[in-house]
């Protein structure tokens, strides 16, 4: 797969609403009615994926959250708006996972160094944003994920870079919404996916995803 040449995040608007075209009339149909804690933040960058497509180790989100300190103190500076750019277009960047380069503060980042601690103590913060990928069910920002929320044509390159993944024989970890994963990538019910065994408290750990964290270590070993 010519990812960029399929990728449809490198036409994304260039000031906000940043929503694909193809989405647009959807996800606008869905936010006219939706609660506050619904409501999709297209004025913020979306976040479909995190890293390298080609990412021997994948995580399976649900969708990138708000928080209105990301967006009135990140989202908006030079900073993030570069690599988050670089990262939708799939540019080679130093760290492809950004929320993983060290002494930053957005909420994103102090979020995702939580969830992959283990990791980045055991190999480092660069080796492991240069290596793992997370896929996000729906791309845009919101609260809470709601569950009327319509599909939409951009998931279709996300569901892509997952079968992608599975053809490359990946380590694949579900953080979340496993079920509706499996619903879009029917072949993924088949495969060897790690489970979290807590999906409330969606830490990459060996305590919390034992068989999952141990293939992630001999991936990022052989490195």
């Amino acid at each position: 797969m010519d990812a960029v040449d399929k990728n449809p995040w490198i036409n994304l608007p260039i000031a906000a609403p940043f929503v694909l075209n193809d989405d647009a009339e959807k996800v606008e149909v869905f936010n006219r009615t939706a609660s506050e804690s619904h409501r999709y933040h297209i004025e913020l960058l979306p976040e479909p994926f995190l890293g390298v497509p080609t990412a021997p180790i994948v995580l399976l989100n649900l969708n990138p959250g708000y928080d209105q300190k990301e967006e009135r103190f990140h989202h908006l500076d030079d900073y993030f708006q570069r690599v988050s750019l670089a990262n939708l277009a799939h540019k080679e960047q130093d760290y492809p996972f950004y929320f993983l380069e060290p002494g930053k503060g957005s909420p994103g980042h102090i979020w995702w160094q939580k969830r992959l601690r283990e990791l980045t103590d055991l190999y480092g913060n660069r080796v492991v944003a240069r290596n793992v990928l997370c896929l996000e069910f729906f791309p845009y920002h919101s609260i809470r994920f709601g569950n009327k929320t319509p599909t939409v044509p951009s998931q279709q390159y996300t569901f892509a870079l997952l079968r992608a993944a599975l053809k490359r024989n990946s380590v694949v970890i579900a953080m979340r919404a496993l079920d509706k994963w499996i619903a879009n990538v029917p072949e993924l019910g088949d495969y060897d996916v790690h489970r979290l065994n807590s999906q409330q408290a969606v830490y990459v750990t060996a305590t919390n995803c034992p068989t999952g964290f141990a293939e992630a270590c001999a991936r990022l070993r052989k490195l």
